[in-house]
């Protein structure tokens, strides 16, 4: 067990203290006033909590991290050793800023306009886009987020840029996201033709299609309702991976959730969250997943085996 510490006798480094946090808290063995303490340590600097997931990203996503689960003394000593040495402290920052973005929502919020042109759209939380021209077609470049759009303007072409390529609309309704530089475009009603990557794909209304710098997916049939159905206030998740449904969550809410263990990640969720309720969310799985739930900021939840 690690005792209590202070930040008196914690060690200098954020990269070393990061390290002491995690196996405090894969440890389980942490007391109130270890989260007291945790919760001031990362309110001090976003750099500390940066190198906090970043140890949690190394643990969770090295092969070469492969130490006996149940080997607690040796996990510690790994982790404030090898793990903190590979830790670069840096600024992190949970919300997104473009300075050129001609129209940002904040996080959690929705909003619906009408563009430049009649085009309806509405933008999902957390959303950063200019509005831009090319070939005297007028469109939207996406810098951060989710927006849907309503194209029925006749007689006129639509486009949407991100991630280096852009989605071509003749007239349909259809939704954009661009997030951690993937791209994604889903066709609801009327096709469109996506020109990215060196080439151009058409996809059919219900298709999904994904890409990014240099690469592109082929379609796939996607259950439009479930996947839009932010614009309705709620998530819709049927048999997902829980950090697929956090890395989602996390879109809607300010701060971090970190989920310690493979095992635990690979878990299957089907829930249908109101956004509204989105805090609420992990509070409520925390039971049917057997899962450990520790909100120890507003902008930092830990989520753990139970």
């Amino acid at each position: 067990m690690i005792p209590e510490t202070h930040f008196d006798t914690m060690p200098r480094t954020v990269s070393d203290q990061a390290a002491y946090w995690f196996a405090l808290l894969l440890d389980g063995s942490e007391t109130e006033n270890d989260r007291k303490a945790f919760a001031r340590w990362v309110a001090e600097d976003p750099s500390h909590l940066h190198a906090f997931d970043e140890i949690e990203r190394l643990w969770n996503g090295s092969s070469s991290l492969q130490i006996d689960a149940n080997r607690n003394l040796g996990r510690r000593a790994f982790l404030g050793g090898t793990i903190a040495a590979m830790v670069v402290g840096a600024g992190w920052t949970a919300h997104r800023f473009h300075p050129l973005a001609d129209i940002r929502t904040a996080s959690g919020e929705r909003r619906e306009m009408v563009l430049p042109g009649g085009v309806k759209a509405m933008l999902a939380s957390d959303t950063s886009l200019s509005l831009v021209a090319k070939q005297g077609v007028s469109g939207v470049a996406i810098h951060h987020g989710e927006a849907w759009f309503d194209h029925r303007v006749a007689g006129t072409n639509f486009f949407v840029a991100a991630t280096g390529g852009a989605t071509w609309s003749e007239g349909g309704r259809f939704d954009v996201a661009n997030y951690a530089g993937t791209t994604t475009v889903i066709a609801e009603q009327n096709g469109l033709v996506l020109r990215a990557g060196g080439t151009m794909k058409p996809v059919q209304a219900g298709q999904e299609v994904r890409y990014g710098d240099g690469w592109v997916s082929d379609p796939r049939k996607v259950n439009v309702g479930n996947a839009l159905a932010w614009r309705n206030g709620q998530l819709v998740f049927i048999g997902e991976r829980l950090d697929d449904v956090v890395n989602i969550l996390e879109r809607w809410q300010d701060g971090k959730i970190v989920i310690l263990g493979d095992a635990l990640k690979s878990r299957k969720v089907t829930i249908v969250v109101d956004l509204d309720r989105s805090r609420h969310v992990l509070d409520a799985l925390s039971t049917v997943l057997s899962i450990k739930v520790d909100q120890f900021t507003d902008y930092l939840t830990v989520v753990r085996a139970a």
